[in-house]
Parts: C-alpha cells; structure tokens; sequence
C-alpha cells in the first residue's frame, strides 16, 4: 500500500500475521480477516476463527462461535439473540475512507446501486443515507449487474481507491456524520445470550482491545495503515456511538429495512 507524502512507516519489531484456527480446534471467537479488525484480535489468547462478514454472522445465529465480530445490522435485527459488548467497536467519528459507495455520476442522479454482500451495516447505512436523507429511490443489484454505482468496503475499498484515486467516493461514515452529527459504528462485539458466562467474554474482549489498541504501530506494516488504523476509525463504544446504533435502528424502522424495534443489552 502507498504511504503518505512526507511520512515515514512507524518502526517497530515484526509481529506474525494472526492465522485462522485449525479445523479441529474449538473456538469461542469469530472475527474477520480485515485490517480494521486487526486491534481487536490481535492479542486474543487462544484460537480465532477468520470468516467473511455474512459468513461470521450466519455462523454465529447458528451458535457455532459464543462471540463474533459481526455488523451492527445483524445485531439490530437478531437482538434477542445477543449482548453487545461494551466499550468497543469498529467505527468513525468522521470519514472512514474504506466504506464508499463509489459513482460514476452524481449521487443524486444514481438509479441503480451494486450493494457488497460482504456487509449487511454498509448496505444498510447506504439506504438510510440515500432514502432517508438524499431522498432518493435507487434501484438496488447484485454485484454482478451493471450498476452507476457500488458499494465497496474493508481492505478491497483501501485497494480498490489507491489504485483508482480519481474516481468519485461517498465516505458512507462521512456522509452519516454530516446529516446527523452522530459518529458511526459498523461492527461490534456481539456476545450470544445462552453463551457460558457472557460478562466473562465480554471482560476479555475488552481486555484483548486495549491491548491490542496499544499496539497499532506493530499491527500496520506501513505508514497508511498506521494512519488508517489510528485516524479514520475509532475503536470506542461509548455513549455517543450508542445513540448513533439507536438513531441508526430508528432510521431503519422508518424505510422499512428493520421489522420491530431492537431490544439492546450492552454487557
């Protein structure tokens, strides 16, 4: 990845790249192979499994892992099925750079949306942003259909903009901000309610971030993602992000993307 003009890559000693847990090996964590997710896990002390986020999700309604790293989205829309846990999460006080809907036109001439399976949060915070805000009433596709404009996040949303830099970008956390002048959060730690000892799995969690949140100049291999992972997202579930998942649910009721309001339990 490119590094920023004039800087140079923080120093520090190398540190191995987390691998997925072995097949045979029981996990309780579910987490996603993201860049952004890296401060999370990192220090976890025993095995992590890695999946995409609609993989991770699905996984973790079917009780396969007790706790996963899944999209705020899936947790509104399954609160009876989790805790959230509280004092983090992945989110931005602003700009996130690596959630974008990229278009071709201006985004209040767009007619048809490519949303990224990838990301229930991401897709849904583009409606909310489009429907509720832009007041428009786009036509939404797979990502496989001609489209005047996609959804893109995560590492291929970094990769995807440092190899097309003048193409037009709508920083979905950005836009969020600028309507609401709410922070954003996309994912979260949800704990599931019949797991054993729920508050114990949040306390490590919370454990494993602080550590983890420590160490960001040995988790970025180069300055970009030093500044990506210390500028552009925020790792804090506190007050403010939990009236902006409130705020969040009730904008989802009102264009009909979320069936009854959510029941939230913070642990």
């Amino acid at each position: 990845m490119n590094t920023l003009p004039g800087s140079n890559p923080p120093q520090s000693s190398p540190t191995a790249e987390p691998q997925p847990a072995p097949a045979h090996l029981p996990c309780r964590f579910g987490s996603v192979p993201y860049l952004n997710a890296r401060p999370l896990h990192w220090t976890i002390r025993e095995p992590v499994a890695f999946l995409e986020p609609s993989q991770l999700s699905l996984a973790l309604a079917e009780g396969r892992y007790q706790a996963g790293l899944v999209s705020v989205a899936e947790v509104l829309e399954s609160s009876d099925l989790y805790h959230i846990v509280s004092g983090v999460a992945i989110g931005s006080l602003n700009s996130i750079y690596s959630v974008v809907l990229v278009h071709n036109l201006p985004v209040i001439r767009v007619k048809t949306v490519a949303l990224d399976p990838a990301s229930k949060s991401s897709n849904q915070l583009l409606r909310v942003l489009l429907q509720k805000y832009y007041r428009l009433n786009p036509r939404y596709v797979s990502p496989d259909e001609p489209a005047e404009a996609h959804v893109i996040i995560g590492d291929p949303a970094i990769a995807y903009r440092q190899t097309h830099p003048d193409e037009r970008y709508l920083d979905l956390a950005q836009s969020w901000h600028v309507f609401t002048g709410l922070p954003s959060v996309f994912a979260v730690w949800a704990v599931r309610r019949d797991a054993p000892d729920p508050e114990g799995l949040a306390q490590t969690l919370r454990a494993a971030a602080k550590t983890g949140l420590a160490v960001r100049d040995e988790i970025a291999h180069n300055h970009f993602e030093y500044h990506y992972l210390t500028e552009h997202l925020y790792y804090q579930l506190g007050d403010p992000q939990k009236k902006a998942i409130a705020a969040f649910a009730t904008d989802l009721l009102e264009i009909g993307q979320l069936a009854k309001p959510p029941q939230l339990s913070y642990i």
